[in-house]
């Protein structure tokens, strides 16, 4: 058991409840995200068209959601986190939403949650390349950037277990260093969307922008937090913490609103 995950305040008796309500609520939520997303494939196996690469995303998004409600719920009923004192507000002088994956009972039930979140991402991957390759309305070069945004993406989400697994009091770099490269991530992949999909509106457009220029910033204030320059940063939370609510609003929205790719030609038809 890894030493940064073991929370000698808690009792067997409460681990075992917290560890118990976690799973529980894995169990009832998986299962709800996993049947409403895929509902007409779970009643005809044979169904076509198959369950598009966006269902896929939308439907790692909700898993993601659910994880987050159950760690709130563990954290604030069974964890003994000091919310004024911790790894994470010393960092970055605010509590953001990792906060709630590092302490007991969350730690040992996140990386359960985590199985889900990955496998839909990495089949939004595989699903979207292999309609990818389909596309011959794109260049070469756009599909191998697209292609490589997708593996990108499967790379993070493979990654990220690491926050899961490494505690910020063992090691904050390495903690953070995978919500980084979500930061990237994310937004990428709905700008390699945006420039496949040759109707695209101009809303579409000034989304990507949006969500790209709020990532770079939000990289460069959790950089800053990181790394620790001499007599400089953290950000101030009051500039530091709406950055980071308006990333995860746009991060939670914009698998539900990216452009599915189309070219001139088939719409057509």
């Amino acid at each position: 058991m890894s030493a940064g995950h073991t929370h000698l305040e808690l009792t067997g008796p409460e681990l075992t409840a917290g560890i118990l309500t976690g799973l529980t609520m894995c169990a009832v939520l998986q299962s709800v995200v996993l049947y409403q997303n895929f509902k007409p494939w779970f009643k005809n196996p044979h169904i076509e068209p198959m369950p598009s690469p966006e269902r896929f995303l939308g439907a790692a998004i909700h898993s993601f959601v659910a994880m987050v409600l159950t760690s709130a719920v563990l954290t604030f009923t069974f964890s003994r986190l000091d919310f004024d004192n911790n790894p994470i507000i010393n960092y970055y002088g605010y509590n953001h939403l990792c906060i709630l994956f590092d302490t007991a009972p969350s730690t040992y039930v996140t990386p359960i949650f985590w199985f889900f979140v990955a496998y839909l991402i990495v089949r939004f991957a595989v699903e979207d390349t292999k309609r990818l390759i389909q596309m011959k309305h794109i260049s070469t070069y756009l599909r191998r950037v697209s292609y490589g945004a997708n593996v990108f993406l499967v790379a993070v989400a493979a990654t990220f277990s690491l926050v899961l697994a490494i505690g910020p009091e063992e090691n904050m770099f390495i903690h953070s260093i995978p919500f980084v490269g979500l930061m990237i991530a994310m937004p990428l992949v709905f700008v390699m969307h945006c420039f496949q999909d040759q109707n695209r509106k101009t809303i579409f457009v000034v989304g990507c922008k949006v969500f790209m220029t709020v990532s770079i910033i939000k990289v460069i204030f959790a950089s800053i937090a990181l790394i620790k320059f001499e007599n400089f940063g953290p950000v101030s939370p009051s500039i530091s913490q709406p950055m980071d609510l308006i990333w995860v609003l746009m991060a939670l929205t914009a698998p539900f609103l990216m452009p599915v790719p189309t070219s001139i030609d088939n719409s057509k038809k």
